[in-house]
């Protein structure tokens, strides 16, 4: 599985955003003739082994005709039809078995995009094109969710995505290849996230992610990995006899309770942060900032029976700080914090989240210190305040253009 994050903690926010790996694996024949499918296939496609081995993979499961490897040739890209009807979009590897005749294993590495195929039947709550939930049914669930959140102390992300030109798309190729972009799209999102999260699609072009339980960090790596799949996704259109096209994607994050307190400004910064990506030249990930990050070195304790100290800050932001430490702890890990401000009285506590860490042997000259970058996921009832307040009366000393710069 591919993101488009270069910091550590990918593994984990993997798992957090699919739920589960793609697997499986099948056996074919130099015909093309299913000879071995394993219970991973069958978990991901509905088939059986008994209903498939010895047929055609064409016949089978695989919808563009027989499937035979050319010579050295390791990956592909082919569509899978699971037994319910819905179609799999799957990128996979394929090894040559050694021994006598041409056999080869067709490993599944991820699944790039899941469809029902073709229009879906017009139900309340669904779009008639794409099979996800409509703009009033998003609105619905995000308020549920909000209120959730606020319950559980859970984190909640919002992701709204604009598809770059699809206007150009519609006046070079015509109005069927656009809303064969749409709908293929709509298969990348479902394929994305996980089950329980909302898809919506909002208007013409533009798209929206309810991520339940994540960070802005994690959203973040999610609406990477989505625009890096659509940049490498090959669309095809008629209008031209079948030629291949591409698009892209922008996309902007929000989460609560770092951005937001409720779901109407969480809406509103998610669309400033979207607008961000659209103005600083599309095909692109922003995430929402209120303010630019202060400078601030003040010790940080790890909470406990007795607070153990844990470093330094490097700076704050209200999404989260650096801590300046030669151990970091490990990406993911989530833990309480507390660290002086000027401003507050007493400690201020948090719960974060380690998003990013940088080691002492990867530093170099002018580059920061070996620390961890730590995002806020939770606050105590005075905290926020505390931490808003220390920055809006320090934040002009500290403005400059690159004050914009998301780094947490």
């Amino acid at each position: 599985m591919r993101y488009d994050a270069t910091h550590e903690g990918v593994r984990e926010v993997q798992e957090t955003a699919r739920g589960s790996s793609d697997g499986g694996s099948f056996l074919v024949d130099g015909h093309g003739t299913i000879v071995g499918f394993d219970g991973g296939m069958e978990r991901l496609t509905g088939w059986t082994a008994s209903e498939v081995v010895g047929r055609s993979a064409g016949v089978a499961i695989l919808l563009e005709g027989s499937f035979t490897p050319a010579p050295g040739q390791d990956t592909a890209e082919v569509a899978l039809q699971a037994r319910n009807g819905s179609v799999l979009d799957v990128d996979v590897a394929l090894t040559r078995c050694p021994g006598v005749g041409d056999r080869y294993t067709v490993s599944v590495l991820r699944v790039v995009a899941r469809a029902d195929g073709g229009r879906v039947a017009p139900a309340a709550g669904r779009d008639p094109l794409t099979g996800l939930a409509t703009r009033d049914a998003f609105l619905e669930r995000l308020d549920v969710e909000m209120r959730e959140a606020a319950a559980s102390g859970k984190p909640l992300a919002l992701v709204l995505a604009d598809v770059d030109h699809l206007r150009k798309v519609a006046d070079t190729r015509g109005r069927e290849a656009a809303e064969s972009v749409l709908r293929k799209l709509a298969g990348i999102l479902r394929a994305t996230v996980r089950e329980d999260d909302l898809v919506a699609r909002l208007g013409d072009d533009d798209f929206a992610l309810i991520l339940s339980g994540l960070g802005r960090g994690s959203a973040r790596q999610v609406a990477a990995r989505l625009r890096s799949t659509i940049e490498r996704f090959r669309f095809t259109s008629s209008w031209d006899g079948g030629a291949s096209f591409g698009v892209t994607l922008s996309l902007g994050a929000a989460s609560y309770p770092t951005d937001a307190d409720n779901e109407s400004d969480l809406l509103t910064r998610a669309t400033e942060a979207l607008n961000e990506a659209r103005s600083l030249g599309r095909n692109r990930v922003w995430c929402y900032m209120r303010r630019p990050r202060v400078p601030v070195r003040t010790p940080v304790y790890l909470e406990g029976t007795s607070p153990l100290l844990l470093g330094y800050t490097q700076d704050l932001s209200p999404s989260g700080l650096f801590v300046t430490t030669p151990a970091p702890i490990d990406v993911g890990m989530r833990c309480a914090l507390s660290f002086p401000l000027p401003t507050a009285q007493g400690n201020v506590h948090v719960i974060g989240r380690v998003v990013r860490t940088v080691p002492a042997q990867s530093v170099h000259a002018n580059v920061r210190s070996p620390g961890m970058g730590v995002e806020f996921e939770r606050f105590g009832p005075e905290d926020r305040h505390a931490i808003d307040a220390y920055l809006y009366e320090n934040e002009s000393r500290t403005l400059r253009p690159e004050g914009r710069v998301f780094s947490v």
